[in-house]
């Protein structure tokens, strides 16, 4: 199979720099996994399901896009912020918690506070697995590099913080506090959606030519740091959910 020319390029030139960043960012997570370590199959399923449920993000965002222009004139700042943030950071993140609501909610796997980090970032890098392959076939391996700096550490990022959301709202709905388990379910899709949308509206044209686009890098170097801190805290302080700590999780 390797001797076969077709199957070479596929494999050097698309497979792998396209899913090596993802590989590796989720070897990191998984092994912080250290307190109750996930089943690696049902992880890898959720991974999967993360790809198969990607393409319904594109049918939602052309519809949400056909909506949106209808109400704002393109390639303005209004437009690009509705845009980024309603019509593809909300849609995509939408799309990463349903998988985690279908397949994981309910698991008896999902029974630590940092896995809901493992679950939600392998939802979110099977996403960005499927994006990364049809990105490197449309624009080619050039576009490899930058995705592995910014595109696979920014979705990872917004899994971490969907996951970190989930986990204390599953532990609130152990502990039968509806109104806690209400807001930290709020959180679960409003702060990745926040930080996905404003993470695609910086580096929008109208973005850029207004001046905002200068943040762009701080605000990835703060939430890659922020990120990393959450996860190394989470793995460290990992107990089984439902278990409170000085009256609070």
């Amino acid at each position: 199979m390797f001797s076969n020319p077709e199957f070479k390029y596929l494999f050097y030139f698309i497979l792998l720099p396209a899913l090596l960043p993802v590989v590796l960012v989720f070897r990191y997570v998984y092994k912080k996994d250290r307190a109750d370590r996930e089943p690696l199959g049902f992880v890898l399923f959720v991974l999967l399901m993360g790809a198969v449920f990607a393409p319904l993000a594109g049918i939602l965002e052309k519809i949400a896009t056909q909506i949106i222009t209808q109400f704002y004139t393109p390639e303005t700042l209004a437009y690009e912020k509705v845009h980024n943030f309603l019509g593809v950071g909300l849609i995509e993140e939408f799309i990463k918690l349903i998988v985690l609501l279908i397949f994981v909610w309910r698991s008896p796997h999902f029974d630590y506070r940092y896995d809901g980090i493992v679950y939600a970032v392998a939802s979110s890098l099977g996403f960005a697995a499927l994006e990364n392959v049809l990105y490197v076939i449309q624009f080619g391996t050039q576009v490899s590099i930058g995705r592995a700096i910014f595109a696979i550490p920014g979705h990872t990022t917004f899994g971490v913080f969907m996951g970190y959301y989930l986990s204390r709202a599953k532990n609130h709905k152990m502990q039968n506090h509806k109104i806690r388990q209400f807001f930290m379910s709020l959180y679960t899709i409003a702060i990745p959606t926040l930080i996905h949308g404003a993470y695609d509206f910086l580096l929008s044209t109208p973005a850029k030519e207004a001046g905002y686009g200068n943040y762009f890098f701080i605000m990835v170097i703060v939430l890659d740091i922020w990120a990393w801190i959450i996860i190394r805290h989470e793995a460290r302080t990992d107990r089984p959910l439902g278990v409170q700590r000085s009256g609070r999780i």
